[in-house]
């Protein structure tokens, strides 16, 4: 999926940011202002913004939104309710009309008609418009979203618009900062709502925590690279461990941890943040048996973890010898053997589930290169040789990831 528009917020906000809550992998293409003639042609009705899907192009910035909305449900099927997000986003409209003429420098007003429209957007149509949009979030018995009790089309328009307003240095000195007084509680909607998207606007990144070695972040680590998302990798020391532990910042006393500062969330246990990255990345098969499936590689795949990790167990040198010994010759060859059969199984040998990468390809990679290499267990690697199938895919997906 592939995103064009200029580089800047604007019209084409609104559609990043949906594709962005829901998940959605796609390529943001910022085209610069200068290279605009050369693209032009390239589009229907010569403008942008345009969505394209495999190889297919929608233009019209409602037409993709509504598109989007129904794709992804951000439409409610109470027709109520959608007139609401309707209004709300044809009046929103109305007022950037009216902001655009009064401000832009492409507008063809003399300087005193440019002074007396901006006259009427501060003291007559943003009164007008914003108190409208501030009488609909009141009249919403959750005030968390303009309309009903989660996200629709509505709050992405609004969302976008204000992106695009604190943007610009002239409209945020002009009308914004203006606005703001007077309608506090829509201003603080607006902040709310966008600390959903402080990391995607690098306002706040992402905070893994783990030791200093891959272990059983590894597959975290690879699929937050995979989507681009920006992160940093705190990496705590063995020693320091004991003192970070008892800190009461790690539930459960554990890691690994994602944390992101401006939204306060923590999250911890391997499994949990693999999927929960994989439902905000789009990377959870929506059919039942898919899901199934995935979670069957990641359940086997974590059966090795668990069967490497006894390693450390405090007992007897002897005795950890014969369990080690148990799990090398009885119970690694029937799992890879089971992840040969598995991957055979599939439509494509690219992937471990359908067509796509799934949670359950970064979680394999993750225990490959987490642990069984990270780790040292070299008499799990050796074995890899007799299944040629999934070495095959190892290797490949090692390199690409």
């Amino acid at each position: 999926m592939k995103l064009y528009y200029f580089d800047m917020p604007g019209r084409a906000e609104p559609i990043r940011l949906l594709l962005t809550h829901a998940g959605v992998q796609f390529e943001d293409i910022r085209i610069p202002f200068q290279d605009w003639p050369k693209y032009k042609d390239k589009f229907e009705l010569k403008q942008i913004p345009v969505l394209e899907i495999d190889g297919k192009q929608y233009c019209q910035t409602m037409a993709i939104l509504e598109f989007l909305g129904a794709k992804y449900k951000y439409i409610p099927k109470n027709f109520g309710m959608f007139s609401k997000i309707i209004f709300a986003i044809n009046t929103l409209e109305d007022l950037l009309g009216k902001v655009y003429a009064a401000i832009s420098s492409l507008s063809e007003l003399d300087e005193k008609t440019r002074a007396e429209e901006q006259e009427k957007v501060f003291n007559t149509y943003g009164p007008l418009y914003l108190g409208a949009l501030d009488k609909l979030l009141k009249e919403n018995p959750c005030k968390e979203y303009i309309v009903g009790n989660r996200y629709s089309i509505g709050d992405f328009y609004l969302l976008g618009a204000y992106r695009t307003l604190v943007a610009d240095e002239n409209f945020k000195k002009l009308f914004y900062d203006k606005f703001v007084e007077k309608h506090p509680e829509l201003n603080a909607y607006m902040e709310k709502r966008m600390k959903d998207f402080s990391c995607y606007y690098g306002q706040s990144k992402l905070k893994l925590y783990y030791f200093d070695f891959p272990g059983r972040s590894e597959g975290i680590r690879i699929l937050l690279n995979y989507v681009k998302a920006p992160f940093e990798d705190v990496k705590i020391k063995e020693a320091d461990w004991p003192k970070e532990k008892t800190s009461g910042k790690f539930e459960l006393q554990q890691m690994p941890m994602l944390e992101c500062e401006a939204t306060g969330m923590r999250l911890v246990q391997t499994d949990a943040i693999m999927h929960w990255l994989g439902k905000k990345f789009n990377l959870i098969p929506k059919k039942a048996e898919k899901f199934y499936k995935m979670l069957w590689w990641c359940n086997t795949a974590k059966d090795i973890t668990e069967g490497c990790v006894r390693i450390y167990l405090p007992i007897p040198e002897d005795k950890k010898k014969e369990v080690m010994g148990k799990f090398y010759e009885n119970s690694v060859p029937v799992l890879l053997e089971g992840m040969e059969n598995r991957l055979k199984s599939n439509k494509t040998q690219d992937f471990l589930v359908g067509r796509k990468n799934t949670v359950a390809d970064f979680y394999l990679i993750g225990v490959w290169r987490g642990i069984i290499v990270g780790g040292g267990f070299k008499e799990v690697a050796e074995q890899l040789s007799k299944y040629p199938v999934l070495q095959k895919y190892i290797e490949k997906k090692d390199k690409e990831f």
